[in-house]
């Protein structure tokens, strides 16, 4: 397996195309099949489903993807290291909630691409059901998470904040009147809650 080969499966996984995966790398198309089909010849797995004109990356792409991000990552950064230059460059990968996102981040994302403007930013949604898996491998570089608590092995956790749980309601709804709202009084209420955490 070839650095090369990886990056040219990452180019192929971001664009779902070899065509684009292609032009992006200069080079012929004939030549991204051929080190696709080596890659996959060498580890005995289909990377991607052609079906038609479409490119579906496949279970076991995914898991190459997140090696594949980190090995290209780690070759940017052996390059910062040895020329001496301070700009980092790759990518990080963010799993976030919406709610969080929308109100903390632009500020922070301002912050980093003045210190980083050459690291690209990906921000996902975020659910907590594959968070280690997905950590682990390298898929995601952080996640946030709004929760009362979470145990994942082998991942760091950190507490960044405690934030008070508020509910809204509408002027004229019967609990707008209460001081303070009990689990029972939401009893056969219509309650609009976020789709994850």
């Amino acid at each position: 397996m070839e650095l090369r080969q990886l990056r040219t499966f990452k180019v192929v996984a971001d664009h779902l195309s070899f065509s684009k995966a292609a032009g992006k790398l200069h080079m012929a198309q004939s030549s991204v099949s051929a080190q696709i089909r080596l890659l996959e010849e060498e580890l005995s797995l289909k990377l991607f489903d052609r079906i038609g004109r479409r490119v579906i990356i496949t279970e076991a792409g995914m898991k190459l993807y997140g090696y594949a991000r980190r090995m290209m990552e780690m070759a940017h950064e052996i390059q910062s290291e040895i020329t001496g230059s301070e700009n980092f460059r790759g990518s990080l990968t963010i799993r976030i909630p919406d709610t969080l996102a929308t109100v903390y981040m632009p500020d922070v994302v301002e912050r980093f691409y003045k210190d980083n403007p050459q690291v690209k930013l990906n921000f996902i949604n975020c659910a907590d059901d594959q968070l280690r898996e997905e950590l682990n491998s390298g898929r995601i570089d952080i996640a946030f998470l709004m929760t009362d608590s979470i145990n994942l092995k082998e991942v760091k956790i950190e507490m960044l904040k405690t934030l008070d749980l508020v509910m809204i309601a509408g002027p004229v709804h019967s609990l707008v009147k209460k001081q303070g709202v009990q689990p029972n009084d939401l009893h056969q209420q219509t309650i609009l809650l976020s789709k994850t955490d």
